[in-house]
């Protein structure tokens, strides 16, 4: 919670001061997109009073003409938007009734950044919605449902494969016969009080955590000269391996406070100077995507094992992520 609250600060102060030429926008439609770096879809409008309105109401209603027009288009930036793989927002509005609610809500919950009225008696209009809060709990929760099934059925294979393996070593430790039986036995006996005894080191031995001055405070991945793009939940693998970051704990996380894994921009020294990193953020270089959806990025060995590092030592849990494409 401390980090989203510094997330949604942070990023009102930074983003009212001259960093906004770098910023990531994907545009959906030809006056709609999602500003990646911000974390908002963004939509303009366009209105003009009906003939016959009176002079001293014509730009009131041009500029509410416009402001229906912007959350129309908004809606088609909200429905593009890119959640996990190819799975995109408006596959889920068809499907989720909380995901249609959650949308509707957005679009009224919306906040005008500027309104113009023009010469000609026409009106333009800009507004903005946040991905982050209850449209971003909706989604992943929508989507974690989804996979919900397949997940049950990695358990169920996880817990088939452990009780064979228990079995198959009940089957070789047990004695042949009574005389057999403390030959085979001993050095299995021997391995577990050497385990058991490692397990009460462990357990005894309390973790400390590093807390030192200089510890970084965010993470910067360099994903230029890769085709990565952007999503609400991009991850993060090493080579021959599977995700480093988020894990399921992490993706929880990340759910039940509405937040999204990670912004992006377009420059490296704007990455760095982002608040969501803090001030000795640490810049990895992406190797390359990994899969067709063109959303998780691959790390060479070297930064695998310093993102591995910095998730040991718990300083992933208070530090955001920016990703330069």
């Amino acid at each position: 919670m401390r980090n989203f609250c510094r997330y949604l600060i942070t990023v009102i102060m930074f983003y009212s001061s001259s960093l906004v030429a770098d910023d990531y926008i994907e545009w959906v439609g030809a006056n709609s997109g999602v500003n990646w770096t911000t974390g908002a879809a963004t939509a303009e409008g366009a209105g003009l009073a009906k003939q016959g309105t009176p002079a001293s109401l014509s730009k009131m209603m041009a500029c509410r003409a416009a402001l229906v027009d912007a959350q129309r288009n908004l809606l088609e930036a909200l429905q593009g938007v890119r959640v996990e793989g190819i799975t995109i927002v408006e596959n889920l509005m068809v499907k989720s009734d909380i995901i249609k609610s959650s949308v509707q809500g957005t679009l009224q919950g919306a906040i005008m950044t500027s309104r113009r009225p023009q010469e000609d008696g026409t009106c333009e209009v800009s507004i903005s919605a946040p991905l982050t809060g209850n449209f971003a709990r909706n989604v992943y929760q929508t989507v974690a449902g989804e996979t919900g099934q397949s997940s049950q059925n990695h358990n169920a294979l996880d817990s088939f494969f452990y009780a064979s393996l228990d079995h198959f070593l009940d089957y070789v430790v047990a004695p042949v016969s009574a005389n057999e039986g403390s030959n085979w036995r001993a050095p299995f006996d021997r391995l577990s009080e050497r385990l058991t005894a490692l397990e009460k080191l462990l357990n005894d031995t309390k973790p400390v955590k590093k807390q030192a001055v200089s510890a970084p405070t965010g993470l910067v991945i360099d994903a230029r000269g890769s085709n990565f793009i952007p999503s609400m939940s991009p991850k993060i693998r090493k080579i021959r391996a599977g995700v480093i970051y988020p894990n399921l704990q992490e993706q929880h996380s990340y759910a039940a406070r509405g937040q999204l894994v990670s912004l992006f921009t377009r420059d490296v020294t704007t990455a760095r100077q982002h608040p969501i990193v803090g001030e000795r953020p640490v810049v990895l270089k992406a190797l390359r995507t990994w899969g067709d959806t063109r959303t998780e990025i691959v790390l060479n060995t070297e930064a695998s094992k310093q993102l591995e590092q910095l998730i040991s030592d718990g300083l992933m849990q208070d530090a955001g992520v920016i990703i330069v494409l």
